[in-house]
């Protein structure tokens, strides 16, 4: 069978995915859509890539490769216009834009604010901040989420302040500058979200030159938890973790079905679930002057590897079951068997993502009786299993 044709010998549907490998959720992406393509037997990908006043016009880059369709990242309406000039089926996965003429398979970014508002209530935040990105519809939503998860919690809806940014590649050297001036305005035990993980890192520096502190006075999370930057600064930096891999695959699934009907009217809109914040020392604190809620919450923690159970709990804090219920409930918004629960699937993730033991292993290890107990409770959490995690995790060290 010659090279570019399937069993039946009609030519194979050839893909371009125009997307940035500068950052790992670009690479990621990229990754997600070759691994469908490569498991397809009607996909070809072709090569190179192309950026709005590149020298080749995007047409003639088409036409010399017999492009049937394309995935692209077009984050602004010019780059979106020379897509659909081409006439072929195409897919956009940036949600910089509010509208998106062309089909888009994206995430869902009023769920990343709402992770990120429910991780830094779980942190005892007294006060809350943010900082956006300018111009873009992806950085609204986050923050639509964040306010409105806040704005349910009568008793943690005090956002102090909100920041913003350009873009992240431009003017660092101002935009920290900014960020001090900012920062100073904050009062200690505030919980700050930032839609991008280097806007978090300008802030963790930005607060260690004007002797702010991170977690002690200010926590501050991220989101995209790009292996690159949240290791990058002295502190590690907690992140809500993007579906990437995934968009990228749903992509390339619909740009195939787009294809196979070229005439049709495609409008599709996909917004991929994002489940989960990465914790790290930039929100590892708990703000709370209740001394009894912060023993059993370091009791928990430490004993995350354990089959502890609620009464083990309530017997090292020393008070009533229903008096200790009662103070997690208004100061950490949660249970005390949610919190048992979530430091458990956390260090489980720990396993999954930074080991090769085998899944029982884990379980025996994180104090689960059996691993179909594990299972369960880990799909409840997180809408996936074990090993579906660790496949993910693996995609992404690949980006």
């Amino acid at each position: 069978m010659p090279i570019g044709y399937t069993k039946s010998g009609a030519r194979k549907k050839r893909i371009l995915i125009l997307c940035s490998i500068n950052w790992s959720y670009g690479r990621n992406i990229i990754l997600g859509a070759r691994h469908h393509a490569f498991t397809s037997n009607d996909i070809e990908v072709g090569y190179g890539n192309w950026e709005h006043g590149s020298e080749e016009k995007l047409s003639d880059l088409v036409e010399r490769q017999q492009i049937d369709g394309i995935i692209a990242r077009a984050p602004d309406k010019a780059f979106e216009s020379a897509l659909l000039e081409l006439g072929i089926p195409c897919v956009n996965v940036s949600n910089v834009l509010k509208f998106s003429r062309t089909p888009q398979v994206t995430q869902d970014d009023f769920a990343v604010g709402q992770l990120a508002a429910e991780h830094l209530l779980r942190c005892g935040c007294t006060h809350f901040a943010y900082w956006e990105q300018e111009r873009s519809y992806f950085s609204l939503e986050r923050i639509r989420g964040f306010r409105e998860t806040l704005g349910r919690q009568e008793q943690h809806s005090n956002i102090t302040a909100g920041g913003s940014g350009p873009l992240i590649e431009e003017d660092t050297w101002h935009l920290v500058r900014k960020m001090k001036r900012w920062l100073k305005q904050l009062p200690d035990q505030t919980g700050i979200f930032a839609v991008l993980d280097p806007y978090a890192l300008d802030l963790i520096g930005a607060a260690r030159e004007i002797g702010r502190s991170v977690p002690d006075q200010l926590a501050i999370l991220g989101v995209g938890n790009d292996e690159f930057w949240v290791d990058f600064e002295k502190i590690p930096l907690s992140s809500v973790r993007l579906p990437a891999w995934q968009i990228g695959a749903e992509a390339c699934m619909l740009l195939e079905k787009m294809m196979a009907a070229p005439k049709g009217k495609h409008t599709e809109l996909i917004r991929v679930p994002v489940t989960e914040v990465v914790p790290r020392q930039s929100t590892d604190i708990l703000y709370t002057s209740d001394l009894t809620v912060q023993k059993a919450v370091a009791f928990i923690r430490e004993n995350a590897q354990s089959a502890i159970s609620v009464d083990d709990v309530v017997r090292a804090s020393g008070i009533s079951r229903s008096g200790l219920q009662r103070r997690f409930a208004s100061l950490l918004n949660n249970s005390i068997l949610r919190e048992i629960q979530s430091a458990r699937i956390e260090r489980v993730k720990f396993y999954l993502r930074e080991t090769d033991m085998k899944i029982a292993t884990i379980a025996e290890n994180c104090g689960f009786s059996d691993s179909p107990r594990l299972h369960v409770l880990f799909r409840q959490m997180t809408d996936m299993t074990p090993a579906q995690y660790r496949q993910r995790c693996q995609f992404e060290k690949l980006g």
